[in-house]
C-alpha cells in the first residue's frame, strides 16, 4: 500500500486535521480527562470493596449517582442555555469531577462515596453543555467520525494503563488509588481550564443566551411539558431514548460489578484489571481507525445488530467463565466486548445527535437524560443485591437488556435507514 492510500485509510486522523474550533479544542483537550479517568475506572468498585463497603452498598452508590444526575439533568438543558456552553462546562465539570477526586482520594466509609456521588452525578450538566460545544459546530456530515475519533482517544488514553498496573502491583490497592485520585484531579482541572480559556460559545448557544437573557431557569424549564410532549410525539427520538436508556444501565452495571467478579469469583489479582482495558483498547483503536471507515455505507442498524449479538456472546463466556480457564475466557470476553462497543456504541451516541433537533438540543438533550437517568436508578441497588446472590446474576441480567435493545433496533429498519441517509448527505 502506498503512503498516500495509507493515509487515506487513517479516515479518524484526517478527520482531527479538517474539524475545526471547538470541536477540535474538546478533542485534542479529552486526553487531561479520559487519562485519569481511565487509570482509575478499572478499580474503583474493588477500591470500594477494600474499603469494606458490601456489594449491595456498591449497587447503592450507583443508584445515588443516578439519582442525582437525573435531578441534574432536569436542569442541564436551562443551565447550558441561561449560562452558555463554555461556562456551563467549566463551572460544573470543577463541581463534578475535581470535588469527587479529591473525596475519593480520601474516602473511609460508605458515606464518602455517597457524597463523592451525590456531587460527581453534576455530571450530567456538562454531559449536555460539553456535547453542545463538541457537536454544535460540526461540518455536515462528520458527527458519527467525530464520534468515532473521540472513543478512538478514549481508548487510546487505556494504553496508559500499566502504569496503574505497577502501582498497584507495588503500593497494594487503597494507597495506589489515593494517588491515583489525586492526580485525576489535577489534570481534570487543567483541561477545565484550558477549554474555557481558549473555547468559544457556539452560535447555538449565543443565540440561546440572548433569547434567555433576563429568565429565571424556572421561566426557561416552563417549556419543558412541551419538549416532553415532543419527545414521546417523535418515534424517533422514542426510540434514541430506548437505545440511550439501556446502554445507561449497561454501562452502570458492568462498570460497577465486573470488576468484582474478576478478583472476588474468579479469584484474579486485582492489579490484572489494569491489563484488560489495555487489550480491550488496542482492539478498539484498530478497528475504528482501519475498519469503522469502510463500515460507513452499511449505517448504523445492521452494524448494531452485529454488535448487540457479538455483546450478548461476551457476556455469556463471561458468565461461563468457572467452568473453563478463567484468564483464557476473559482475554476471549475482552476481545468480543471490543469489537462490540466499536459496531454499536459510536452509533449509538451519533443516532442520538442526529434525532434530536439542533435549535433545541440542550434542553431536549438534558429532559431525555433526566428520563434516561430516573429509569435507570433503580438498576444500581437491583444489581447489587443479584451480585450479593450471586456475582454472575448481573451479567444474566445485561444479556436480557441486550435482546431487548436488539428486538427494538431490528424491527426499525427504515427509520434508522432514513437517519443513515441524513449523516450522509453533503
Amino acid at each position: 500500500m502506498s503512503l498516500r492510500e495509507t493515509r487515506k485509510e487513517l479516515d479518524l486522523v484526517r478527520t482531527m486535521r479538517e474539524v475545526k474550533g471547538n470541536p477540535k479544542l474538546c478533542l485534542i483537550t479529552e486526553p487531561l480527562w479520559t487519562i485519569p479517568f481511565s487509570l482509575y475506572t478499572p478499580f474503583i468498585s474493588v477500591y470500594m470493596a477494600a474499603l469494606l463497603l458490601t456489594d449491595s452498598q456498591i449497587g447503592l452508590v450507583a443508584s445515588i449517582f443516578m439519582l442525582f444526575s437525573a435531578i441534574m439533568a432536569l436542569f442541564s438543558g436551562a443551565i447550558t442555555d441561561k449560562l452558555g456552553r463554555k461556562k456551563t462546562t467549566f463551572i460544573f465539570d470543577t463541581l463534578s469531577w475535581t470535588i469527587p477526586c479529591l473525596l475519593w482520594a480520601f474516602s473511609q466509609n460508605f458515606w464518602w462515596f455517597a457524597v463523592a456521588a451525590a456531587f460527581n452525578g453534576m455530571m450530567q450538566i456538562t454531559t449536555v453543555s460539553w456535547t453542545c460545544l463538541l457537536v454544535e459546530d460540526v461540518q455536515k456530515g462528520y458527527m458519527a467520525k467525530v464520534y468515532s475519533l473521540l472513543h478512538m482517544i478514549s481508548q487510546l488514553s487505556i494504553m496508559f494503563l500499566p502504569i496503574a498496573f505497577i502501582m498497584v502491583s507495588r503500593l497494594s490497592l487503597i494507597p495506589a488509588m489515593r494517588i491515583l485520585f489525586i492526580f485525576s484531579a489535577l489534570s481534570m482541572t487543567i483541561k477545565f481550564i484550558i477549554l474555557f480559556k481558549f473555547g468559544d460559545e457556539t452560535e447555538v448557544g449565543k443565540t440561546r443566551m440572548e433569547e434567555t437573557k433576563g429568565m429565571s431557569l424556572w421561566q426557561i424549564m416552563g417549556g419543558y411539558g412541551e419538549i416532553f410532549r415532543r419527545i414521546f410525539a417523535s418515534k424517533s427520538m422514542v426510540l434514541s431514548l430506548v437505545i440511550t436508556t439501556i446502554f445507561s444501565i449497561l454501562g452502570m452495571v458492568t462498570a460497577n460489578f465486573f470488576g468484582l467478579y474478576v478478583t472476588g469469583t474468579l479469584m484474579i489479582p486485582e492489579y490484572f484489571l489494569a491489563i484488560f482495558p489495555v487489550i480491550r483498547a488496542v482492539v478498539i483503536a484498530a478497528f475504528l481507525i482501519f475498519i469503522q471507515p469502510k463500515l460507513q455505507r452499511f449505517g448504523f442498524r445492521n452494524p448494531m445488530l452485529i454488535g448487540l449479538i457479538l455483546h450478548a456472546t461476551g457476556m455469556a463466556i463471561l458468565i461461563a467463565t468457572p467452568l473453563y480457564g478463567a484468564m483464557l475466557s476473559l482475554i476471549i470476553y475482552i476481545l468480543i466486548d471490543a469489537l462490540a462497543f466499536s459496531l454499536v456504541v459510536p452509533r449509538s451516541d451519533s443516532l442520538t445527535q442526529l434525532l434530536i433537533e439542533p435549535s433545541e438540543r440542550a434542553r431536549i438533550r438534558g429532559l431525555m437524560m433526566v428520563i434516561v437517568l430516573s429509569l435507570s436508578i433503580p438498576f444500581g441497588y437491583i444489581s447489587g443485591v443479584l451480585s450479593d446472590m450471586d456475582r454472575r446474576l448481573p451479567f444474566v441480567l445485561c444479556i436480557a437488556l441486550l435482546i431487548v435493545t436488539f428486538i427494538v433496533i431490528a424491527s426499525n429498519k427504515k427509520r434508522l435507514a432514513k437517519v443513515s441517509e441524513q449523516e450522509n448527505m453533503g
